[in-house]
């Protein structure tokens, strides 16, 4: 059986089905550094999401916490300068993800995600993408659309599309 550092730098995802989840979970996070992230699934008041298209898949706007930020500042942040639309508001927390990234897949990317909505008086504002990171595409999705969007979306995004289609 190959150590976890070897399943984490020579797969594209790794599952592990055991019996003593947190301790593998503690030996999984032992050979990586915690990187902070924070975004949100913000609702337009018509109930469809904001979504991106980058890296040729369906994601949410999110992206890395600054020094000084608070989660949801980050947060509401990050769906501005991605998607272009005014600040939103920032409602209660919805999920956290978790996926292993970068030189070596040493780095453990922690996504603090939150309910948003639109401030009032910017619901019609045009979507702009971030095409410096990669976004090509920002939309508003019907539950409808948003299920169609999960088969090609990151494994961590589908999850929470479906969560937030359950909810919504």
């Amino acid at each position: 059986m190959p150590s976890v550092p070897e399943c984490i730098g020579n797969a594209a995802h790794a599952w592990w089905v055991c019996d003593q989840i947190e301790e593998a979970w503690t030996l999984l996070c032992a050979h990586t550094t915690d990187v902070h992230a924070a975004g949100g699934l913000l609702t337009h008041p018509n109930g469809s999401l904001l979504c991106i298209h980058r890296l040729g898949h369906w994601d949410l706007p999110k992206g890395k916490v600054e020094a000084g930020e608070s989660l949801d500042e980050a947060a509401a942040r990050e769906v501005h300068e991605e998607c272009g639309i005014p600040m939103p508001l920032v409602g209660q927390p919805f999920a956290k993800t978790q996926h292993i990234y970068g030189p070596g897949d040493s780095l453990m990317k922690v996504t603090h995600w939150y309910s948003m909505t639109v401030k009032p008086g910017s619901e019609n504002t045009a979507l702009i993408p971030q095409t410096e990171e990669g976004i090509t595409q920002v939309r508003w999705a019907s539950k409808e659309e948003v299920k169609g969007m999960e088969p090609q979306a990151f494994g961590n995004i589908a999850r929470l599309m479906a969560l937030w289609r359950a909810i919504a």
